[in-house]
């Protein structure tokens, strides 16, 4: 009887989502391709174009939080990919979260690994494949 029931039941794979948070909206639809491409296990990318819409949504809990570190740059008072990962860790240590720009500074870098916990990975020719890389690690691939 219970071999017929473990070739008769459904195995559902984990279902991943990804939160894309970019304000560069051509940027952020070249990413969404780019993962829905890679990852067909991925049940939905969410994109947001600030932090705070982020942050609203964030009960969801997804696989990976894609974050871009300058946000709305040309709004004053808007926050930094930083400071949304600040808030989004205290309410979740464990989420898994990639903090993707073209900033240089290494106070920005070190801040997201040491204390935050987060990947960064640098806006360039190579930050797709490297997001794929670490998408796969977070993915248990």
């Amino acid at each position: 009887m219970n071999l017929f029931k473990n070739i008769f039941t459904k195995s559902t794979p984990k279902e991943h989502t990804i939160f894309i948070v970019e304000d560069n909206e051509v940027y952020a639809n070249l990413l969404e391709a780019f993962l829905m491409l890679h990852f067909p296990e991925i049940h939905a990318i969410k994109k947001f174009t600030s932090g705070e819409a982020c942050l609203n949504e964030s009960f969801q809990i997804p696989t990976v939080i894609i974050m871009d570190h300058l946000l709305n740059k040309n709004q004053s008072g808007a926050a930094t990919g930083l400071s949304i990962i600040k808030k989004m860790k205290i309410a979740n240590p464990d989420l898994n979260i990639i903090l993707l720009s073209a900033q240089t500074e290494i106070e920005v870098v070190s801040k997201t690994i040491a204390k935050y916990g987060g990947i960064y990975i640098p806006k360039n020719e190579e930050a797709f494949h490297n997001i794929e890389q670490q998408v796969k690690q977070f993915f248990g691939i």
